[in-house]
């Protein structure tokens, strides 16, 4: 018997948090699901934590190939889920137990909506919770924004969608590597509506090894040639001067570090403001902000300051 649902999982060398991952999957409150976990040819022991996972639950299928990328791992996994809505998630975030079954609930009563995100919590490689992500529900404000090159308007691992639409658009494709979420919601975008639900259903994992650090080669390139295509598809015209190619960073900015040890606060021992506060004091000390943010957290440990 089909599932109702299918869980797509690339997985990439993510031996450190997949476990965690795949907790959350199980803590799922809703059950009527298969978990097809892509390996994409990971050198640490990702494959094994999966084949152990796989004996242990009937529902998880592994697929195991060589490394191709993200864009080739979604699509195998793609053709291979056998249910008419897929869930996706990244190997290193975490789901909140009622994440599937509200995301589904939703899909199920709202049939012009093809694509639906969550509001995410960010988390840190600790698994220390750092900000809240809200995302906006409306669609024609996430098209707006997609139209500006803000893939970001939906939260890619939170994302549930109609497996025939993103077949009947192509799937993703390869020349969208690394920003394959923003071309994916361009081109869904003009086939059905994509909102998000208010909640924060999943927490959103951000370090320094992670793609958007890590893999920012040719990026600015491909989004502009990306948006041209939208833009014409749509009838619009498209100045790419309007684009200006964003500062990438290999690694936090101390103003960063100084928002995320403010925002931390608010989940208590959960967060780690201290912890980023002596990272971006050693990053900047003659900096004005790093200073300020001690100054706060000084404050709201005395009690002076209340979050």
């Amino acid at each position: 018997m089909k599932p109702s649902l299918s869980i797509l999982l690339p997985v990439y060398n993510a031996a450190r948090y997949l476990p965690a991952a795949l907790a959350s999957l199980r803590a799922q409150t809703f059950t009527d699901y298969e978990l097809i976990a892509v390996d994409d040819g990971s050198a640490d022991r990702s494959l094994a934590i999966l084949a152990r996972a796989a004996d242990a639950d009937p529902r998880i299928r592994v697929i195991s190939r060589p490394n191709t990328g993200i864009v080739g791992a979604l699509n195998d996994g793609l053709e291979a889920a056998r249910a008419p809505v897929v869930a996706r998630m990244d190997a290193d975030d975490i789901a909140i137990p009622d994440r599937l079954a509200r995301q589904f609930a939703f899909l199920r009563l709202t049939p012009e909506f093809v694509c639906l995100g969550t509001a995410v919590h960010f988390m840190d490689a600790r698994s220390a919770l750092l900000k809240p992500c809200p995302r906006s529900a409306d669609h024609d404000a996430i098209e707006r924004a997609l139209l500006l090159g803000d893939g970001g308007q939906l939260i890619h691992p939170s994302i549930m969608f109609r497996r025939d639409a993103v077949l009947q658009i192509g799937g993703y494709r390869l020349a969208a590597q690394w920003i394959e979420d923003l071309d994916l919601y361009l081109r869904l975008a003009r086939v059905g509506r994509l909102t998000n639900l208010p909640a924060a259903l999943l927490h959103y994992r951000i370090h320094e090894q992670s793609v958007n650090f890590t893999r920012n080669t040719g990026r600015h390139e491909r989004k502009l040639r990306i948006l041209a295509e939208a833009h014409a598809a749509r009838g619009l015209p498209f100045d790419p001067a309007a684009i200006p190619p964003p500062a990438y960073k290999s690694a936090f900015s101390p103003d960063d570090l100084c928002d995320y040890a403010i925002t931390s606060l608010g989940y208590g021992r959960r967060g780690r403001p201290w912890h980023y506060t002596w990272r971006a004091l050693r990053a900047a000390p003659r900096a004005r902000r790093p200073w300020r943010t001690l100054s706060y957290l000084l404050k709201h440990r005395l009690g002076l300051i209340r979050t």
